[in-house]
């Protein structure tokens, strides 16, 4: 009877659609198989197909081609399209799925739907079932999460459409009823499950309250929340808050955290193992070490790690204007900066295993078609004592959640609500931890949340937030009008080296910034398919 089930659960788990299938939302008659409903095994494994709408195993990664601090090659993940300013209704379905999330999420949110609908009568255990339902409203919570953040306010859909379903009456709910529906699901989750589940790569009660401050916070950011509402902020900070006594600790290990399973600060991650593997280490491996470095650091990121004085050390990347204040030297730029960046970042004379890092023209890192066009790679994430290769399987895990980020969602909710003493702490819990130990912010007022700003920018690098917090902040007609800068690297005769400035973006960067661009637009086939009931994004409207 075993060996049965078995069959027929691998069979049904073959024709279930997955959540990460590039798909419209287009009704459908296809439903799961009845015996899904009946049986616990196949229940759950429903249950674990849905998680993919999270992240999945073939474009978490993508997430960090869509923001300044790093420059993608070939176009990857359709980069270009917001790197260039050129983004319009017509074309935002080049850009991965992994940012423009509407195809993706609401076939994942009508899976959940289907489940909603069957689960009441399920004979299956009641635990099991308010367990997995708990579940569920975690992953539909993430999904329409992912869904404001890019397009503002979305439709909730709650039926099971089918072939015989009128689309043309769907309308999109408004950012606020979106967000209260999402946090509404997180509680139900805070309430339900344990923080931390006996079962690895579940959600708990501390994910869901991880989920719940990152919500909170773009809820009361610029974007948002226009007139500075300070309930927004407070509510903001008290979910931060809520995983303080929870447990965790800051890593004191900045390189390891990013590859240790069972680091200190982690709330909730994307695990993989040898038959659910992650191939991060090839994809941003230097190529010298046969990596295909899809996406590597832009100057722009390199220039913002502070030297150990405290001080930013080139205040223009594009210019190259330094910093008279700091410790850099334009000669040896690498030399007494923040314990972050190398571990982070993979430069000109970097370690890595029993050789150097050769990024210099005609180097060993720059001799083919995967080479760096920036000069540098991501260390972050690497498992370099496994070497790199296209078919090693992976396993080191990616964070979705950690604490360093709750405590900088923290302190900028205390900076708007006027606790700047507070802000300062949490910013500086970071920054004094073991393993990086930078000296404490001491500024106030504006400079003050110029620190939260940047301190973000280089904690959480590459981690998938800038693209969302430049936009939150309002900040982004400036970041994504700078140009991306890349380094030529010239070795000289005499064993020094030269590094000039060059651009990797084209002019138009720097000029056409439009306020739609805030937002992803909706697709226009979407638009067409609703017969116009669906709202689109202002700006983006195609007569």
């Amino acid at each position: 009877m075993k060996k049965i089930i078995y069959l027929i659960s691998v069979t049904w788990i073959m024709l279930l659609p997955s959540c990460s299938d590039v798909l419209d939302i287009t009704p459908t008659d296809r439903y799961p198989d009845p015996l899904v409903w009946q049986d616990e095994n196949l229940l759950k494994m429903y249950v674990n197909e849905q998680y993919s709408g999270i992240c999945t195993q073939a474009n978490y990664y993508e997430i960090m081609f869509f923001g300044d601090e790093g420059f993608s090659k070939y176009n990857r993940g359709g980069s270009n399209i917001t790197r260039e300013n050129i983004l319009t209704a017509d074309n935002v379905g080049g850009i991965s799925s992994i940012l423009n999330v509407w195809n993706s999420s609401y076939k994942c949110i009508y899976n959940i739907n289907v489940f909603f609908k069957n689960i009441g009568e399920s004979p299956v255990d009641e635990t099991v079932k308010a367990e997995l339902t708990a579940e569920i409203k975690f992953i539909r919570a993430y999904l329409y999460a992912k869904l404001i953040w890019a397009y503002g306010g979305v439709p909730i859909i709650e039926e099971v459409y089918d072939i015989s379903s009128d689309w043309s009456q769907v309308k999109r709910n408004t950012w606020d009823e979106c967000v209260d529906y999402i946090i509404k699901d997180l509680d139900d989750v805070i309430a339900f499950l344990p923080d931390k589940p006996a079962v690895r790569n579940r959600a708990g009660g501390n994910a869901a309250r991880a989920l719940k401050s990152r919500v909170l916070l773009y809820d009361a950011s610029l974007l948002n929340n226009p007139s500075n509402d300070k309930q927004r902020w407070q509510r903001a900070a008290d979910a931060a808050e809520a995983l303080f006594d929870k447990g965790y600790t800051l890593a004191t290990d900045y390189r390891k955290m990013f590859i240790d399973i069972d680091c200190s600060e982690s709330i909730f991650c994307k695990e993989f193992n040898e038959t659910y593997y992650s191939q991060l280490t090839f994809q941003l491996g230097t190529a010298g070490d046969n990596g295909v470095a899809w996406i590597t650091p832009s100057v722009n990121i390199v220039d913002a790690y502070e030297t150990v004085d405290g001080e930013i050390p080139v205040t223009n990347s594009e210019l190259g204007s330094v910093n008279p204040n700091s410790m850099y030297d334009p000669a040896d730029p690498y030399a007494n900066r923040d314990p972050r960046f190398y571990a982070s970042i993979h430069y000109n004379g970097s370690d890595f295993g029993n050789r150097k890092i050769e990024t210099f023209t005609g180097g060993y890192d720059v001799s083919n078609q995967d080479a760096t066009l920036t000069g540098y790679y991501i260390r972050k994430f690497i498992e370099e004592d496994q070497g790199i290769s296209q078919t090693r399987h992976y396993t080191a895990p990616f964070l979705l959640f950690r604490l360093s980020e709750i405590y900088l969602n923290y302190a900028e909710a205390q900076y708007h609500l006027g606790n700047e003493d507070l802000a300062r702490e949490y910013i500086n819990k970071i920054r004094d931890r073991e393993g990086v130990k930078m000296p404490p912010v001491t500024a106030t007022g504006e400079a003050l949340l110029e620190k939260i700003y940047h301190e973000r920018y280089i904690e959480l690098a590459f981690e998938g937030h800038r693209y969302f917090d430049v936009r939150r902040w309002k900040i982004a007609e400036k970041t994504e009008t700078t140009h991306i800068m890349g380094h030529e690297i010239i070795k000289n005769n005499d064993g020094t080296f030269t590094y000039n400035r060059y651009r990797l973006t084209q002019e138009s960067r720097k000029n056409e910034w439009k306020e739609a661009f805030y937002r992803l637009p909706i697709e226009f086939s979407e638009i067409q398919k609703s017969n116009k009931s669906l709202e689109q994004n202002p700006g983006y409207e195609i007569n």
